[in-house]
């Protein structure tokens, strides 16, 4: 194990370029196999599955920048012939008749799929923990167990593990976002309609988005730009086409007009978490933008209660059944969430839509005079597995307000701790802004190391 000071600084890993797809393929192998057992990052391993997609690439090399590139699945996808557990001992489908839209546009590019990644149990949770199903260790310290973030908790430590290239996650209330931050990588929280949810079991439908998780934004839009456009099966997803990821990756910072927060909303911030955000925004400052301290229009800490009731209602309303039949085998940290909201009417879903709708209308206007408004992600780095609360939200003070109001978020890395933990920033934009937060976040990482920074705990290749 390295010495304090190694684990403090990480390492620096530069990925490994030209291995043929199926030498790379059982080399991530080996390493999930070696490690996996006490990271429990994937709740099913498809090896063959994934031989058998490195050989085709091997017999007709694929192109393009996903072309031979492995892929952890949250097990919230279906993936033809295989069963999606959704994180629960009996899983919710059997056997998939058909692939996820989102995954299918991405094994079409190319991609190896290794296997399901662990999930919360329903996707219905923050903090990663699923005592039904096992729950994900965080790699950035492999002498305390801390917790993972959820609720694609699997998905992220398997890219932050190395167990796998890059992964598919979903975000209703900041599922991706949360993992992304506590392990150090890079994730995209996308607009309702930006990418298909057709082949995804549901928590929230009014809420629910699938995104890309992986170490760097530009790695993350690739994924986005081949899951990205039209699908019949999700209405949602006509409104707009796909998205670009050069033009994104090639926009410049300077003169953007960048909306960040002063002291009042960023009250509850531990302190690593403050000096790694306020040094984050003096590098964009740097490479031209422009920052004004604001008081957001609707405060991201006004988005938490309402954003939960509106998940428990449509979780209770979608699960009700499931939890008749199952409760004595689901992990009660899950099974309290939809308990609590067996008593939401439909009245109240109405006026929940209705507000939501209000505050988007005035954060929306109030957002016109920015190209993004820059947060941290969470305010705090991943606690001991054993001092988790989850009756409490530490990690969802500035996660939610892109749920509520429908807006694009990128979470990236920006600092670490004393402890060595990962610290993040967050990019907000405009419903379908997805360009404008991607071209921030990317010129971020163009002049800092944070994205390339590995756990120090773990074996090397």
């Amino acid at each position: 194990m390295p010495d304090k000071g190694q684990g403090r600084q990480g390492r620096m890993t530069d990925r490994v370029e030209g291995i043929p797809p199926v030498l790379r393929l059982e080399e991530q192998l080996s390493r999930i196999g070696r490690l996996d057992r006490e990271l429990r990052a994937f709740a099913l391993v498809l090896p063959e599955l994934a031989r058998e997609a490195a050989w085709r690439l091997e017999r007709g090399p694929g192109t393009g920048p996903l072309a031979g590139r492995t892929l952890a699945v949250k097990d919230l996808f279906d993936l033809r012939g295989v069963p999606t557990a959704a994180g629960a001992r009996t899983p919710v489908v059997d056997e998939a008749p058909a692939t996820a839209t989102a995954l299918d546009h991405l094994l079409r590019a190319g991609m190896i799929p290794l296997g399901k990644a662990a999930t919360v149990e329903l996707a219905f949770g923050t903090w990663g923990i699923n005592r039904a199903t096992g729950t994900p260790r965080n790699p950035w310290d492999m002498t305390v167990a801390r917790v993972p973030g959820g609720s694609s908790s699997g998905s992220a430590v398997a890219v932050a593990a190395g167990l796998a290239d890059m992964a598919l996650g979903s975000d209703t209330g900041g599922s991706i976002r949360i993992p992304c931050a506590l392990n150090g990588i890079s994730g995209i929280k996308t607009t309702v309609g930006r990418v298909s949810r057709a082949g995804v079991v549901p928590l929230s439908p009014t809420l629910d988005t699938v995104g890309p998780m992986a170490w760097s934004v530009a790695e993350a839009a690739a994924l986005l730009e081949a899951m990205a456009g039209p699908d019949p099966a999700d209405p949602a997803t006509l409104e707009r086409p796909g998205f670009g990821a050069a033009a994104a990756l090639a926009r410049s910072v300077r003169g953007c007009r960048l909306a960040v927060l002063g002291d009042a909303d960023l009250a509850s911030v531990a302190d690593p978490v403050g000096a790694a955000y306020l040094e984050a925004l003096s590098v964009l400052e740097r490479q031209g933008a422009r920052l004004q301290e604001v008081r957001p229009a609707v405060a991201p800490g006004a988005c938490v209660e309402p954003t939960g009731r509106l998940i428990g209602a449509e979780g209770w309303r979608r699960w009700s059944d499931r939890v008749e039949r199952f409760a004595p085998e689901m992990d009660p940290g899950t099974l309290a969430r939809l308990q609590a909201a067996a008593s939401s009417t439909e009245a109240d879903h109405a006026r929940l839509l209705a507000a939501r709708a209000a505050d988007q209308g005035r954060f929306h206007a109030w957002m016109q005079d920015f190209d993004a408004l820059l947060t941290p992600t969470v305010p705090v780095t991943a606690p001991p597995l054993d001092t988790a609360d989850e009756t409490t939200l530490p990690f969802s003070s500035f996660t939610r307000m892109a749920n509520w109001l429908d807006l694009p978020a990128v979470a990236l890395p920006c600092g670490q701790s004393g402890e060595g933990l990962p610290v993040s920033l967050q990019v907000l934009a405009l419903p379908w802004g997805e360009e404008a937060a991607v071209a921030v976040a990317h010129a971020f990482q163009q002049v800092t190391d944070w994205h390339r920074r590995r756990p120090p705990g773990l074996p090397e290749e």
